[in-house]
């Protein structure tokens, strides 16, 4: 038996890193990742650029996405690292701050914002950023973080290859390819030593995440049957990834018959709505539909009787329900399911689920040409969204929902109007809000439904 753990591949990737750390010849460092792994790496270069890294090097994260242009890009990375010596609202996130709070730059450090937008510009800073640092006793680098995300529409290899040459020897380029996708696989020697390192990690990420999951549901328990429905949970899951003699009918079965001997209301539901999403993932719309539609039954009686268990699987039913109905075209009945979602969410005052609904009912209106009624539930689901915390809002559709709230403004309202609504988005997101769009890459295609959003909720409820 496998007995890998996350905590082993992480020191693996630790490992990793620490001797490429010791090459100083490269400029470009690349994770070559398989798909299974990109989480933990991702993760990796996270923890590495918080306090608690163990790396020499200091780490640094840009979000801003490259779509082709580099003039455009420069300009935004320019900007992006701008904001990270304005002050923010969430102290987390204030870079600014917690160099200067932990002692580690000598003084307050202003960027010169007069400098041209572009990468000279920005290495040239960070330099004199690097010059501030108070430890000055060992040999370190910046190493500039550019993470999977900024990479989905354009190949950014084009854009390391034109800056590879200009970048100052204290600065290091950091990213990630896919190793099934393979984008990046860039060659290059100056002054005899290669420009070039690549990391191909070799992890186990499936049975670890497996193993840990059989440790949290008290696997070596057979007797408690609340044991053996979490460990079924991970069954049925598990077998929706089999395409040859597929399990998914006998293990679902399994999994229902654990919820008759449970008993309760809660583990009933439970069952009912796993073995929905397990068929949709298997591509069986009809059971998924079938199953999603006694879940929605039984979690609306045990809403009815006033039992707690009730609308935390109702709401999840509801968002499943209208997504199978849209994907099937039927967007009017989808419609209707948002809505009712929307007002059970408001009678319950829970404003993600406000938000979520309107920000999804104004999604189906734009595809009606209905712009005033869309423009209309996007405010209200920003109205809702308003209530969240400032960095669940600078972290979830409430993004998307601005830059649809900005994009129907300029179609339907004057431009003193649209004017308020930046001014209400400053409030709410922080005055970085349009380098905060840019980097969430949220677009004029987003306000398609077909290709997005309903996809967008199904695998969230698969996962």
């Amino acid at each position: 038996m496998d007995i890998s753990s996350i905590a082993q591949e992480y020191y693996k990737l630790r490992d990793l890193w620490s001797a490429a750390e010791k090459d100083q010849s490269w400029k470009l460092a690349v994770w070559v990742a398989q798909y299974a792994d990109v989480e933990i790496i991702d993760k990796f270069m996270q923890i590495e650029q918080s306090p608690v890294g163990e790396a020499n090097d200091i780490f640094f994260r840009f979000e801003t996405e490259y779509k082709g242009d580099r003039q455009v890009f420069e300009e935004q990375l320019w900007n992006e690292f701008l904001t990270w010596f304005t002050p923010h609202p969430d102290k987390e996130k204030d870079l600014h701050r917690a160099l200067w709070e932990n002692n580690m730059i000598r003084e307050q450090f202003i960027p010169d914002s007069q400098l041209p937008s572009d990468a000279a510009s920005l290495f040239s800073e960070l330099e004199r950023l690097k010059m501030s640092i108070t430890d000055q006793s060992g040999q370190f680098y910046f190493c500039l973080y550019f993470p999977l995300a900024v990479q989905t529409q354009q190949n950014i290899a084009h854009w390391f290859q034109q800056v590879i040459g200009t970048l100052p020897h204290s600065l290091r380029l950091v990213t990630m390819d896919l190793a099934e996708e393979r984008r990046i696989e860039l060659q290059g020697k100056k002054d005899g030593e290669f420009l070039y390192h690549y990391l191909k990690p070799k992890l186990k990420m499936a049975e670890a995440i497996k193993n840990e999951m059989y440790k949290s549901s008290d696997s070596y328990n057979t007797v408690d049957p609340d044991a053996r429905f979490r460990k079924q949970v991970i069954v049925v899951m598990d077998s929706t990834t089999k395409k040859v003699q597929n399990r998914t009918d006998t293990e679902v079965k399994r999994l229902l018959n654990i919820t008759k001997e449970i008993g309760t209301v809660s583990s009933k539901i439970a069952g009912l709505l796993v073995a929905s999403q397990a068929y949709f993932s298997v591509q069986n719309t009809k059971k998924s539909e079938e199953y999603t539609d006694k879940a929605l039954e039984e979690s609306s009686k045990a809403m009815a009787e006033d039992d707690a268990t009730g609308y935390p699987v109702w709401k999840s039913c509801m968002l499943l329900k209208a997504a199978l109905l849209y994907g099937n075209k039927n967007r009017d009945a989808a419609l209707l399911i948002y809505q009712d979602l929307s007002e059970k969410a408001s009678q319950r005052q829970d404003v993600y689920y406000i938000m979520e609904a309107n920000r999804l009912i104004a999604h189906i209106y734009y595809e009606k040409n209905n712009l005033q009624k869309a423009f209309e539930n996007v405010l209200f689901s920003l109205a809702a969204g308003a209530y969240l915390e400032i960095g669940v809002r600078r972290q979830s559709t409430f993004l998307h929902a601005a830059f649809m709230a900005l994009y129907l403004g300029k179609q339907i309202k004057t431009a003193d109007e649209v004017n308020e609504i930046k001014l209400q988005l400053a409030d709410w997101l922080g005055d970085d809000w349009e380098v905060l769009l840019a980097q969430a890459g949220v677009d004029s295609a987003s306000l398609k439904m077909e290709q997005s959003v309903w996809k967008e909720q199904l695998s969230k409820l698969k996962n």
